[in-house]
């Protein structure tokens, strides 16, 4: 994949890396010069798309091949030529299994790649998004009934992805002053696409048209975020101040996914018993949204944000 750069606002100019814009882009009219990390990925791509769409932005969006996250040279090139005023980075091994299977290798990416991003970012003064996970709460003795965390708790992830998001955090916070780490619930796009494993609307979809059943965790709680919601509510994310923020949807009502498995088979019409209720070990992955509220930034709650994207 190519670097994509697109061009909002006054300039009605589209075109890649090293295509005759320098001179307009570093200029920029104002706008924000906002440079995406994990362009290939499900958030970095519609990051990419969504950013694009508005006008005061242009907009950078890499992949590996463009900017490998192990070779310092590759982000510094890409930093000097771009010259971010923002940067929002979505690249990870987001594969709890393959962080699992190669913590080593992932590490390389998650801690480590974050951590060039972030002094990047101080070396040429962008403001840094970074996005964590909820997975950072999961496995903290004795909390599996205790509800939705709140960003001060202290954190004892016991996978290795959410402990290489835990740590990247505070990689994060030195080098780039004033970094933003985004804790992210699980995402999906209820939009007709080419579906990756784990999408939930996907997989909610495939399940109403073929009326074959699934299994879903009964005692699983946790938030689930419409991507185009997390999306709009993003750019007032670099104006917060530095720190953590619990972002997305929250799950006040305790339901777990197998119980948003069904509300959302029933928004398609189809049999909500196709969600079968499969028996694994409670998890409390609920994130408390008041210190975003109190930002002025408001996610719906997940079952009616799910509800409403399946129907429309």
């Amino acid at each position: 994949m190519h670097i994509l750069c697109i061009y909002t606002g006054n300039t009605g100019l589209t075109g890649s890396a090293g295509s005759g814009y320098t001179d307009q882009k570093k200029e920029g009219c104002g706008m924000e010069r906002l440079l995406i990390t994990g362009a290939n990925g499900f958030l970095g791509s519609r990051a990419a798309e969504y950013f694009g769409g508005l006008r005061g932005w242009q907009v950078q969006a890499v992949g590996r091949r463009e900017m490998d996250l192990t070779d310092p040279a590759a982000v510094e090139r890409v930093f000097r030529e771009f010259g971010p005023t923002r940067v929002l980075h979505t690249a990870a091994v987001s594969d709890v299994g393959a962080c699992a299977a190669d913590p080593a290798g992932s590490e390389r990416i998650n801690v480590e790649g974050s951590r060039r991003i972030a002094e990047a970012c101080g070396k040429f003064g962008a403001r840094l998004v970074f996005c964590s996970s909820d997975q950072v709460y999961l496995g903290r003795p004795g909390r599996e009934n205790g509800g939705p965390y709140k960003e001060e708790e202290p954190c004892a992830p016991v996978q290795p992805y959410g402990q290489q998001k835990l740590a990247a955090e505070s990689l994060c916070a030195a080098p780039a002053p004033g970094a933003v780490s985004l804790r992210l619930t699980w995402l999906y796009d209820a939009r007709p696409y080419p579906c990756r494993r784990g999408d939930l609307a996907q997989t909610l979809r495939r399940m109403a048209q073929s009326s074959q059943s699934a299994e879903f965790a009964s005692a699983d709680r946790r938030g689930v975020t419409d991507v185009w919601e997390l999306l709009a509510n993003l750019p007032a994310a670099f104006d917060l101040p530095g720190g953590v923020w619990n972002w997305g949807s929250p799950n006040e009502a305790g339901l777990p996914i197998c119980e948003l498995a069904r509300q959302g088979l029933a928004a398609l019409g189809a049999d909500p018993g196709l969600a079968r209720p499969k028996d694994y070990p409670p998890r409390e992955l609920r994130m408390d949204p008041a210190k975003t509220r109190a930002a002025g930034i408001r996610f719906a709650d997940s079952a009616e944000a799910l509800v409403r994207a399946l129907q429309f």
